[in-house]
């Protein structure tokens, strides 16, 4: 929870900043960047390291970072120094979320009972678009216990479409 919290406070501010300099997209690849490089375990590790002193780890987090924007490398400075690196793909999942709502995207979670095909996919996508007037972003995920038709989440929305879920309003009717 905690971890989360940190996450979208710092994606926040550092987002701001980015839309200030309209520097979003490049924010966002420096960003990608520095979780591709600092993200592994075995490097979180050693830059949670207490038995190294904290410059010395913030040295060998700046090191790896060569190339990357100054704002993204005084960010991970300060999680390094706050024992905070961890959050580091959770800023980047934040950031993105923002920078989407900036945009306009709006992400769907779409679960069906059987392997979607890609007609399929840009069908709903299609269908999605037109109801919500955005760009949708389509995730689809497949879980046999709906039975058939589909679950669609669309951030505090629900379209519950499903044969499990018919079938059980079917027997509470039937009570």
């Amino acid at each position: 929870m905690a971890s989360s919290v940190v996450a979208r406070r710092y994606a926040a501010a550092m987002f701001s900043l980015a839309s200030e300099e309209k520097a979003v997209d490049k924010r966002a690849d420096d960003l990608a960047r520095a979780v591709e490089t600092l993200g592994s375990r075995e490097v979180v590790d050693a830059l949670d390291n207490p038995r190294l002193d904290v410059a010395d780890r913030v040295r060998l987090a700046l090191d790896l970072l060569d190339g990357v924007g100054d704002h993204i490398r005084n960010m991970v400075r300060l999680l390094v120094e706050r024992k905070r690196i961890a959050s580091l793909p959770g800023i980047l999942e934040q950031y993105g979320v923002l920078a989407d709502r900036a945009a306009g995207v709006v992400h769907a979670d779409v679960t069906a009972a059987i392997p979607a095909d890609k007609a399929l996919v840009t069908q709903i996508t299609r269908a999605l678009r037109e109801r919500f007037g955005a760009t949708v972003r389509v995730q689809v995920h497949t879980d046999p216990a709906i039975i058939g038709g589909l679950v669609i989440r669309v951030g505090d929305r629900l379209i519950d479409d499903s044969v499990r879920t018919h079938l059980q309003q079917l027997q509470a009717s039937l009570r």
